[in-house]
């Protein structure tokens, strides 16, 4: 019988890395002796303070050795207001030794600058950063400087344009992963890849400018330095044409791999046209292996049925089923806009992916293998559902014989509740993706008649069982009195302990102060109220009365309520109480399990 305790510690640290810290540091930690050892021995710490209240973040500080860290990700968004400069006042940042990636979330210029004086001691290879500062010079000069770091090889960026532009890309910049999430123009494209001579992936997550593309910027750069790249992966709102297209993929003859997503509706009937983009392929991009793709365009009132096979028809040829083995499906679909027309590879990648939901009935489906009931794998880390629909359009096509939708690597659930929880559902989401995965769920109350509360809260027990590794329920109760009443008392208040943050609408202070004290694993939680500022301050007050050192702030993410035409501004509180109890531990035993140990 093999155990922890058992098995060499080489093993043990495999274990780990496989592990989230806290996890590591308090329950394994704690557990025996020799585990505990073998713990302070772990050199491959992931820290990640999303989910850690401000007690354990300080008490994580007293026991983790900078020196054993190699990934470090902080965050200064609306949950955790004031993070990273907490972190910098109880760890060492020059300490951080072994530092490999490090990853920045809404940071300010005077926090980059701290960590930029000791960034070029780490053996940096991975950067990621998101800022949404205004003085674009300062956090591009800083930027810049990283980004001359010799082993760096991998960089993320979310900010304005202003600061991309500001940029200025060292000479000595050996990035071979790029990856930026908002593109403001075709010019971007260029600019990024004439400058980065080393570059094998560049990922474009999302055109939000839309603007227009010129031919003649091509010849503002050195196009022969377009050839390193193997994989190009692009994400747009606006503008995408067979024109704009192919006159940056002419000169990328080694890809290999090739990721086109239109977020918006095309005009341009060529994208989909299987013969078109056969002929460019086997001229110009030879070396082309994977070819992923989603496109979508509005149908005129004339169009039918007929207008999927003859799409559907152009992709059938032996290049596309036997020389490359793509396969391409395509939808009709009618929602309240009208009638619409998906074509997309059958494994589709995106950010995020809503495309079943409530709205949508597919009227025609077909495929280029002639197999419509292959399954079409979908590879999102946000998904929404609307279950009711979901499950009543799945049963429908598969009587049909049509195709069934598997979703990998989902991360963030969201779910849209009619007037009442289909049965069997949670069944059902298990067979289409995998429920442990999931670090985040989401429900949303959408119907506007009354919704049937009775046995939700079972159903909602059932589903923290199959999501262990759930950290955040989100809960909007588009002010149903109903559902908030529900929610608070078997929702809210029974939350397992896994769970470290909860969002949700409140009807009062009582309410609210009742899942503050007894919900003492959470280490945050975001409240939802019309009336926000008054609501805060009151909290505040609370806060002061209990000795508490909780930050609240006021966001702007604001929740539109469909109820009553509202808008409910959230109340984000970042705690000061102990996170991770195990369930059938009391609170003082656990307490002295840790002092035993540190």
């Amino acid at each position: 019988m093999y155990s922890l305790q058992t098995l060499p510690i080489e093993l043990v640290h495999r274990i780990f890395d496989q592990l989230d810290i806290q996890t590591i540091i308090f329950s394994i930690r704690s557990t025996c002796k020799l585990l505990y050892a073998i713990t302070n021995t772990y050199n491959r710490c992931a820290l990640n303070f999303r989910y850690t209240s401000k007690s354990d973040l300080l008490l994580m500080s007293l026991i983790i050795d900078p020196k054993n860290v190699i990934s470090l990700t902080l965050s200064d968004e609306n949950e955790t207001h004031s993070e990273i400069r907490f972190m910098f006042s109880h760890f060492h940042i020059d300490q951080f030794t072994r530092l490999r990636s490090l990853t920045l979330s809404n940071i300010k210029y005077d926090d980059l600058e701290k960590f930029q004086k000791h960034i070029m001691n780490y053996p940096l290879k991975r950067f990621s950063i998101s800022s949404n500062i205004l003085d674009s010079t300062k956090i591009a000069t800083s930027i810049s400087f990283i980004l001359s770091h010799h082993n760096l090889r991998e960089f993320e960026f979310d900010g304005s344009e202003q600061i991309l532009n500001e940029i200025q890309w060292p000479v000595s910049c050996r990035l071979e992963h790029a990856t930026i999430a908002q593109w403001y123009s075709w010019s971007t494209v260029y600019f990024v890849l004439s400058h980065l001579p080393f570059l094998r992936a560049l990922v474009l997550k999302d055109d939000s400018a839309g603007v227009s593309f010129k031919h003649s910027i091509i010849t503002q750069y050195d196009i022969k330095q377009l050839c390193h790249l193997s994989s190009l992966s692009l994400n747009s709102r606006y503008n995408l044409t067979t024109d704009n297209i192919q006159s940056l993929l002419v000169h990328l003859p080694m890809l290999t791999h090739l990721r086109l997503i239109g977020l918006q509706h095309l005009s341009d009937i060529f994208l989909f046209d299987g013969f078109q983009w056969e002929n460019f392929i086997e001229k110009k991009l030879s070396a082309l292996k994977k070819f992923e793709f989603w496109f979508r365009k509005q149908l005129n009132p004339h169009e039918d049925n007929t207008t999927v096979e003859s799409i559907i028809s152009t992709f059938r040829t032996s290049f596309w089923l036997k020389t490359k083995g793509w396969f391409v499906k395509c939808d009709h679909v009618e929602n309240r806009y009208g009638q619409q027309l998906y074509l997309y590879s059958t494994t589709i990648c995106q950010d995020s992916f809503d495309y079943l939901n409530g709205e949508n009935t597919i009227l025609r489906s077909a495929t280029n293998n002639m197999n419509n009931h292959s399954a079409v794998i979908i590879n999102t880390q946000r998904l929404s559902l609307d279950l009711n629909k979901y499950i009543s359009n799945d049963t429908q096509q598969n009587t049909n014989g049509t195709t069934q939708y598997l979703f990998q690597n989902v991360r963030e659930l969201t779910l849209m509740i009619g007037s009442h929880w289909p049965m069997r559902s949670i069944k059902y989401l298990s067979t289409i993706l995998n429920l442990s995965n999931l670090q985040i769920i989401c429900l949303h109350c959408k119907h506007r008649s009354h919704i049937e509360t009775h046995g939700l809260d079972a159903v909602i027990g059932t589903l923290f069982k199959y999501t262990l590794n759930l950290r955040s329920f989100q809960i909007n109760c588009n002010n149903f009195q109903t559902m908030l009443s529900m929610s608070l008392n078997d929702i809210c208040l029974k939350l397992p302990h896994h769970i470290k943050h909860l969002a949700t609408d409140i009807i009062n202070m009582n309410d609210a102060k009742m899942i503050l004290e007894r919900a003492e694993h959470l280490s945050n939680v975001t409240f939802y109220r019309r009336d926000t500022y008054s609501f805060a301050d009151e909290i505040n007050i609370w806060l002061r009365q209990h000795a508490s050192d909780s930050i609240c702030k006021v966001g702007r993410d604001f929740r539109f309520s469909s109820y009553n035409d509202e808008l409910h501004f959230p109340v984000h509180i970042w705690l000061n109480n102990s996170l991770h109890k195990q369930s059938n531990t009391p609170v003082s035993e656990k307490r002295v399990k840790r002092t035993h140990y540190t």
